[in-house]
Parts: structure tokens; C-alpha cells; sequence
């Protein structure tokens, strides 16, 4: 088996990713001035992870200055694992931060796919969360997508919510707009919810999707389909959604004929680069040497 240096060295891509928490912790302790106690760990799900943002990380991202240090700490990761493509999301959220400022926050944005340009293909996606006032979201999302700087729509949160048929708007406008439609589902939810968001939002892929392994027909819904799940094993474990790593079930999506793809969600708190994950995947003999070359090609 080839080493860890040959995975980290290989040119490859993060396609589900969150830039504002995807930095290594020793940078992030440095830069905001104080720890987070017993730091990063496994967590008890999401709400456990949410509380930490609550209580830490979110209080302390005040200004565009900061949301532009937390980017670039976020960049430095990836260049450092030869992530030559990326694609990650930026919360519609951090409009607030730049003083409600369109144009800069988007002129911002913009200057970071050209600032990076000879390192990586970056592709900026508008996150959105589900939890977030929706006369807010629809202020917004026009003249964001209207920019055509977003590339892709990302919408995240609660996985069992009771009114996804209020962004099916958002999709629609992302098809007027030519922008790729993600959305997450199935890390913790079932089978059943990957085929329902799959088909209310017309989605061209969906962050994580592993719940669909729970049922051979959605998985050859996946596959017949061509849609990608783009998937975090370390983030999976860490949040409780798979008991080990060991038992991640990355392999048998790909036995499926689902295309599958890398994502390290947010390295901060799970500490785990893509070419680490596929190391880790190797070690743990989830994966073939084969399949670990097929996810470094993954683009």
C-alpha cells in the first residue's frame, strides 16, 4: 500500500466543504485568541456541534476581517493537501458581515477565485440554511445569484424538517441561473428523505447521502441518475451518524455505481484532510487501492 505522503501529495478535490470552518484547529486556537475545551472529539450529533458553534466559533466571527481570516485559514488547508479543486460554501449569512454590502461582499468573493486561481479551481457556493428567516433568504438570493459568482447552491440544516417545500423557490431560481443545485440529506436521515429532496429540488448532487445505502432501490435511483454523494467519513464518525469508521458504507455506494466524492465538511472539528481520509479508508481496508484512485480522479 502506497503511504500517507503519496495521498496528500496527489492533486485532488474537496467537493463538500464549509470555508469558514475548514481550517486545522492550531490555527484557528492561534488566531482567535482561546481554546475550546477538549477539542476537537467525538461528538453526540449535531446539536453538540451546533452548541460549540454557539458558544465559540460564531461569537467570535464579528467583522468581514474575520470572516476573511477564517477563508484564508480555510485556503491554506486545502493548498497544503493539494486540493487543486474546490468547492465550498459561504453562508449567505456573512452578507451581514460586510455591512449588508453587496458588492463588496461579492467583489470579495470573486477576488478569491482569482486570488487562487493558480492553485485551485474554486467554486463558491451560496449556503444556506434552512433554519435562517426566510424574508431574509429571499432579500438575498436573487441578487446573489444573479452575480453569477456562486457557482452552486447549497442548502444545509436540520435533515427531518417540516417546510422543505419553501426553498423549492431557490432551486428554481439556481435553474434560471445555471447554478449547481446540492443540498444536504441522508447523514443522519433515511433512505427515503435522499429520494425526496432528490426529486423536490431537482438536486445534481447531495452532501453526505449515506442513509441511502439503507435501501438497494434508492441506491440504484443514485446511480441511474448519475447523482453524486459527496461524503465525509471522518465527519460521519465523528458526529455519531456511523458507529466507526470501519463500518462506513462509502464502499458499498460505490460497489452500487453511485458516484461518489470526498468532502472533509469542516476540518476544524474533524481534523482530517482528504488525503488523510483516503489513508484512513486504505488502513482500515474499506477501500481498494483502486477505489482510492478513483476518488483522487473524482472532480
Amino acid at each position: 500500500m502506497k503511504d500517507k505522503e503519496y495521498y496528500l501529495s496527489q492533486p485532488k478535490a474537496d467537493l463538500h466543504a464549509h470555508l469558514n470552518l475548514s481550517m486545522r484547529y492550531a490555527n484557528y486556537k492561534k488566531w482567535a485568541g482561546f481554546s475550546i475545551p477538549d477539542f476537537p472529539r467525538v461528538m453526540d450529533g449535531l446539536g453538540e456541534m451546533h452548541k460549540i458553534i454557539a458558544d465559540y466559533t460564531r461569537p467570535r466571527t464579528k467583522t468581514a476581517q474575520d470572516v476573511k481570516d477564517l477563508f484564508k485559514m480555510s485556503f491554506d488547508a486545502a493548498i497544503k493537501d493539494n486540493v487543486v479543486k474546490f468547492e465550498a460554501s459561504i453562508d449567505i449569512g456573512f452578507i451581514r458581515h460586510f455591512n449588508n454590502d453587496l458588492d463588496s461582499f461579492l467583489e470579495y468573493i470573486d477576488g478569491l477565485v482569482k486570488k487562487y486561481a493558480d492553485k485551485m479551481e474554486f467554486l463558491p457556493e451560496l449556503g444556506i440554511p434552512k433554519t435562517l428567516d426566510r424574508k431574509f433568504i429571499k432579500k438575498w438570493c436573487k441578487p446573489m445569484m444573479e452575480s453569477r459568482v456562486f457557482k452552486i447552491l447549497d442548502l444545509y440544516g436540520p435533515e427531518v424538517f417540516n417546510d422543505l417545500e419553501d426553498f423549492v423557490f431557490i432551486f428554481e431560481m439556481a435553474d434560471k441561473y445555471n447554478i449547481k443545485k446540492k443540498a444536504h440529506v441522508g447523514e443522519f436521515s433515511s433512505a427515503e428523505s435522499v429520494k425526496k429532496l432528490v426529486e423536490m429540488y431537482t438536486l445534481d448532487e447531495v452532501q453526505h447521502g449515506i442513509g441511502a445505502v439503507n435501501d438497494k432501490k434508492i441506491l440504484n435511483f443514485l446511480a441511474k441518475r448519475k447523482i453524486r454523494c459527496n461524503v465525509c467519513p471522518q465527519s460521519n464518525y465523528m458526529l455519531g451518524a456511523v458507529k466507526s469508521l470501519k463500518e462506513h458504507p462509502i464502499k458499498k455506494m460505490m460497489d452500487a455505481g453511485v458516484p461518489v466524492a470526498l468532502g472533509t465538511d469542516d476540518i476544524l472539528f474533524f481534523n482530517k484532510s482528504n488525503g488523510e481520509q483516503i489513508y484512513d479508508l486504505l488502513q482500515e481496508n474499506i477501500i481498494t487501492e483502486d477505489d482510492a484512485e478513483k476518488l483522487l480522479k473524482m472532480r
